[in-house]
């Protein structure tokens, strides 16, 4: 496209040197630019796309220019958004909006973590898992994949394996499979032995050629599907070994807790659903070169650092769904889109966020892993770029008029727990509102609530339907690094973590603040305005949309009533609102909240914050459908059923 072409030095500085003064601000964000950067904003006479050689920036700073992968001439920085360019910020310490240092000073308080956290460091005593939080909306640095591209042993050993037969496995094979797999070994033991010695006497070069002679045909037919299961098992410990997550099964090609947990950390790494299965996703990827995984790592990233300089949210969910990246879907499938919600929605905003990474990563010369390599080996550090990429939309302001609507789905009243297949599943959609017309951004998967436990006064725990409020709420407080708090109701058994080895321990992470607390990493409160003649006073009744790192209830589960998100879009939305919604930074907000948890030892719960808190002004009206109640009886049953074992 002609807006990715540059004219260098199109337009030289004069003698005063270049244009320079304070850079385009956006809310509560200091460096990137805002959504100011489209094509209306370029100076006029400036060309889109052009720079200055050897451009003195007084008072400020210069950057790279890059376009197919050259770097071409420098230009200010705080001139970047009137030249049509686009500043991305690529430093390793580099977090997104929600997270960042504000104009006055202030950081929120999990800033540090995410960047220690961003950079795959962990405390002493930390467990390999903390640090793959990409899946939980930690985005890691460039400098991760810097040393994953630059691993030779790792790529030789994926390389001196054939992955070819984990295509031959045919279900997601898990740990609830070890018998069905253990038994399969043994068969395929003893037919295998008999075949062999067979194969051996009549000279032929393999079993499998043993099929064509009558007298083995059948044995041939059995012993095949053991066969591919086998191998197919073996192939994928294989290369889950050459990434050191396999603690050595005691009989390779048995599926246990080993297995299991090897493949879980091989989905949080390479950003796929944590359900420690061999499912069609995993499988796919861990036919891959090592490289093109590092590499999609890399486009990720990207990705983040694109949606961060531009405010866009539009990734195509609205529309006919998210698109490509050279060629490849960044996304597993459950987090593009919610069951039952197929169809676009009129006027829906497509796709905007994968092309725009697209052509960041042809700019940057990212368009295979040697080209991430090479760029990656020149530029360490701290560092920004400036690219050309398409024009934002002309309805981006600092100040949007917005609305979110949660559609509860698909909605049963039962009156005792009961396991449902929910056909239309709840979702969120977030629209700009443009004169007559209500344009759908987004439409994200979410949660309702449902049957829970719930601890009663006398300490007994019952289950009891948990409701999500229906009716017109607003988006007020918005907090990064949010911290749960748990309320008399929760039961005390799910306050602590079995560590299986005859220890249990406080679940600190679950208060937050970090990506595996209860709200994840970023909490907007669903408020209820009650007005009282010239005043509004602001209900809540204890929902909130959040983030959430219990992923596969947000494309098959409930939740106590909140409505989550997947961590990264949460920061996404979260980010996007201070981008294009006037609020103000209220900071860090102290609590003082102590519990006493008495199971499988004694244990006091302490938080000392509720998060770093961004008041909306004004707030995002959001509405709340009932959904389509399926059930006979059409309010929330108010019996109890026995808590779940």
């Amino acid at each position: 496209m002609r807006w990715q072409l540059y004219a260098i030095a199109a337009v030289l500085c004069g003698a005063g040197g270049c244009p320079h003064g304070a850079a385009p601000s956006r809310p509560a964000l200091a460096v990137n630019q805002t959504a100011a950067a489209s094509a209306s904003s370029v100076k006029p006479g400036a060309e889109r796309g052009t720079v200055e050689s050897d451009p003195s920036c007084a008072g400020g700073e210069s950057i790279a220019v890059f376009a197919d992968g050259v770097e071409h001439g420098r230009v200010c920085k705080a001139d970047a958004a009137t030249r049509g360019l686009t500043v991305i910020d690529l430093a390793d310490d580099w977090t997104p909006a929600v997270m960042a240092a504000q104009p006055d000073g202030r950081i929120p308080a999990y800033h540090a973590t995410y960047v220690s956290l961003a950079n795959e460091k962990v405390e002493a005593g930390g467990d390999l898992e903390d640090a793959l939080g990409e899946l939980y909306g930690i985005v890691p640095t460039l400098a991760v994949v810097r040393a994953r591209l630059a691993d030779t042993k790792r790529h030789d050993c994926w390389a001196a394996i054939d992955a070819s037969p984990v295509a031959a496995l045919t279900k997601p094979y898990g740990q609830d499979h070890k018998l069905v797999i253990q038994s399969a070994l043994y068969r395929w033991k003893a037919l295998n032995a008999q075949l062999e010695r067979a194969r051996d006497k009549r000279g032929v070069a393999d079993i499998a050629a043993l099929a064509d002679v009558p007298a083995y045909k059948a044995q041939v037919a059995k012993w095949k599907p053991l066969d591919d299961l086998h191998r197919g098992i073996l192939a994928a410990q294989a290369r889950l070994d050459c990434e050191d997550f396999l603690i050595d099964e005691k009989v390779p090609g048995t599926f246990t807790w080993r297995t299991g947990a090897a493949v879980e950390l091989f989905q949080r790494r390479n950003f796929l659903i944590p359900n420690s299965r061999l499912d069609g996703e995993t499988r796919d990827a861990l036919q891959l070169d090592s490289r093109e995984l590092d590499f999609r790592l890399a486009l990720r990233i990207l990705r983040e650092r694109v949606v961060d300089a531009t405010g866009l949210i539009e990734d195509g969910t609205a529309a006919d769904g998210p698109g490509a990246v050279l060629g490849r879907m960044l996304d597993p499938e459950n987090m593009r889109g919610a069951r039952g919600h197929e169809a676009p929605l009129p006027s829906g905003a497509p796709d905007l966020i994968h092309p725009a990474t697209e052509a960041a990563a042809k700019a940057l010369g990212w368009t295979d892993p040697d080209g991430v390599a090479a760029f990656l080996a020149a530029h360490t550090g701290s560092y920004e770029v400036a690219v050309a990429l398409p024009a934002v939309p002309a309805y981006h302001a600092t100040h949007m008029e917005l609305e979110a609507v949660i559609d509860r789905g698909d909605v049963w009243y039962d009156e005792t727990p009961k396991h449902r297949t929910v056909k239309h599943r709840p979702t969120l959609v977030l629209y700009s509102i443009e004169g007559d017309l209500r344009r759908p951004l987004v439409r994200w998967p979410t949660t309702i609530g449902g049957w829970a436990d719930v601890r009663q006064p006398g300490g007994d725990v019952v289950q009891k339907w948990k409701e999500s409020d229906v009716g017109a709420r607003v988006w007020r407080e918005l907090y990064a690094g949010p911290t749960w708090t748990p309320p008399p109701t929760t039961p005390d058994r799910d306050l602590v973590r079995n560590l299986y080895n005859g220890h249990w321990r406080l679940k600190t992470e679950a208060f937050g603040p970090g990506a595996h607390s209860a709200y994840g990493l970023v909490m907007l409160i669903n408020n209820k305005e009650i007005k009282k003649g010239n005043t509004v006073d602001y209900d809540d009744n204890g929902i909130r949309t959040h983030g959430s790192s219990t992923v596969t209830s947000i494309f098959n589960g409930t939740s106590h009533g909140c409505h989550r998100l997947y961590n990264q879009l949460a920061v996404r939305l979260g980010g996007f609102l201070l981008h294009h919604r006037n609020h103000v930074v209220q900071g860090e907000q102290a609590i003082a909240y102590r519990r006493a948890v008495h199971y499988k030892g004694d244990y006091e719960a302490r938080v000392d914050s509720k998060g770093f808190l961004y008041e909306l002004t004004p707030p995002v009206p959001v509405r709340v459908t009932k959904g389509n109640i399926l059930s006979k009886r059409k309010i929330p049953p108010t019996n109890s059923a026995p808590a779940r074992p």
